[in-house]
């Protein structure tokens, strides 16, 4: 068996080719441009270019088109596209970043009070969520308040054009704000408030559902059998952390890309005030009775563009001439000893966990003649690994402890960075060890063992995770200079949250 593991991103979309014995195969890769509106996109572009890096990444020789058995599909969340009956799109995806929607959140609040809303979904009300932006979409869009027959998700819309079904995963229905995560339900209470009608909504499946087959022209264009499964995966985050075998209580991954976002598994439904109102969710994992959550920044490898960019380009063009990482010959010059400079990564606001505040700033202090280049990189590696402690920390005060963190992404790829985010989490949050993957793709395949378990090719994910999931040599923290982080950290968090409100 080959299994195809689609994962659309917000600025393009990848399809991976995996064997049954967890080889990766083959990979294309395909980007997408937005819409006129820099918050909006197009639904049936990416789709477009879902068939597209299909129908590479099946072509070459790499895979025998005839052992594809299934396509298993992850998404990001939030963006929704409103569909008519034929399943034509009604207009575009509003992104989450956009401030349509905010209105209307407010007005959710209103009616059934932020408290309730939180119980029903373990999620704080946000206009980033889907019903809040559905709400938007039907009262300024006649032909979406006229005709619209399902909205679905970016992961649910790739889903019904492959196979005509209209469903969403639960963890991809927890990014709506209206879906009941103890019942595993749509909220009557919530979709009557926001005047959306059940029948509206797809169908709710458990991560890693074969939900229909690949419709027959579809398989005729692309070359595949209409034998196909077609696998609703998960939210992409969920998809990460299983791809890199994140499976057990008091494990998580740590995604860093141009965002960071490490994701823990937990075993019980949380809940509480002091959980939701730092913004964390609780969300259904890939695997049965276990929770996950999300723990983010948006300025995470991003920041280490901006300073390559603005600090280092004379590097930058050096590296280019020598054929090497720019990011290779910093880490090269990165001191050993924790840096004199604290760096507070709200470069983009404060946008994620715990805290919403979109006007945030970032700062770098302390710097003194002597300051150097190396010295400032160092910073924005410990000040990024400072606001992640931070979020760790709000999570232990809710029960929620990490012992062992697996890193994917950019940032895994940085030794210096896996080191100092070993000291420090080693130092403040008991981390143990992190450990990064030896491939990159974890989204697509956390959604081929999905659909591998879905086909009955392995008993369980966490045997499939045998197979599929390597990992590079770990690192472990050095408590060499543990006092220094711990009078950092304290440091760290008095101007973070002194900063957070000033602009």
């Amino acid at each position: 068996m080959i299994f195809l593991g689609l994962d659309a991103g917000s600025t393009g979309i990848k399809c991976v080719a995996f064997s049954e014995n967890g080889v990766q195969l083959s990979l294309a890769y395909s980007e997408y441009p937005t819409s006129a509106g820099a918050g909006d996109m197009n639904a049936d572009t990416i789709f477009d270019a879902a068939k597209d890096v299909i129908a590479r990444c099946v072509s070459g020789g790499k895979v025998e088109r005839s052992d594809v058995a299934a396509i298993s599909v992850t998404s990001f969340g939030e963006a929704c596209v409103p569909v008519d009956r034929e399943g034509n799109c009604l207009c575009d995806m509003i992104m989450y970043t956009d401030r349509r929607g905010v209105s209307e959140n407010d007005r959710l609040i209103e009616k059934l009070g932020r408290k309730y809303i939180s119980s029903v979904t373990c999620a704080n009300p946000a206009p980033m969520y889907s019903l809040p932006k559905i709400m938007w979409m039907s009262e300024n869009i006649s032909a979406v308040r006229e005709s619209a027959f399902r909205f679905l998700q970016a992961a649910d819309f790739i889903c019904y054009r492959l196979s005509g079904e209209f469903t969403t995963t639960y963890t991809q229905a927890c990014r709506t704000d209206a879906f009941d995560v103890e019942r595993l339900r749509w909220s009557p209470e919530l979709l009557e408030a926001a005047g959306i009608r059940m029948e509206q909504m797809p169908d709710p499946v458990p991560n890693g559902t074969v939900i229909g087959l690949l419709r027959r022209e579809l398989a005729a264009e692309l070359g595949l059998s209409d034998t196909v499964k077609i696998v609703a995966g998960s939210q992409d985050q969920i998809a990460a952390a299983t791809g890199a075998g994140v499976l057990s209580a008091g494990q998580a991954v740590d995604g860093t890309g141009s965002v960071e976002c490490i994701t823990p598994v937990f075993d019980r439904i949380i809940k509480s005030e002091g959980f939701t109102s730092n913004n964390y969710v609780c969300v259904p994992h890939s695997v049965g009775g276990l929770y996950a959550t999300y723990a983010f920044n948006f300025s995470g490898g991003v920041l280490l563009k901006w300073f390559r960019d603005t600090f280092a380009l004379p590097m930058k063009a050096e590296a280019a001439k020598r054929g090497v990482s720019v990011y290779r010959m910093l880490d090269e010059l990165c001191p050993e000893k924790p840096s004199d400079i604290l760096v507070v990564p709200h470069f983009l606001g404060a946008g994620g966990t715990p805290d919403i505040v979109p006007d945030a700033k970032g700062s770098i202090i302390g710097m003194t003649m002597e300051t150097g280049l190396a010295d400032i990189y160092r910073a924005v590696m410990e000040g990024l690994t400072f606001e992640m402690a931070y979020n760790l920390e709000k999570l232990s005060e809710q029960g929620i402890s990490v012992r062992q963190l697996m890193a994917t992404g950019g940032g895994a790829s940085s030794s210096v960075w896996l080191g100092i985010k070993a000291d420090i989490f080693g130092s403040l949050c008991g981390i143990e060890s992190i450990a990064p993957l030896a491939a990159d793709e974890a989204g697509a395949a956390g959604c081929a063992m999905m659909a591998g378990c879905a086909l009955g090719r392995f008993n369980s994910l966490r045997e499939a995770a045998e197979i599929f999931v390597e990992y590079k040599r770990p690192a472990y923290p050095d408590f060499k200079y543990k006092e220094v982080y711990l009078e950092k950290y304290e440091k760290y968090k008095t101007i973070r949250n002194c900063t957070l409100d000033l602009f």
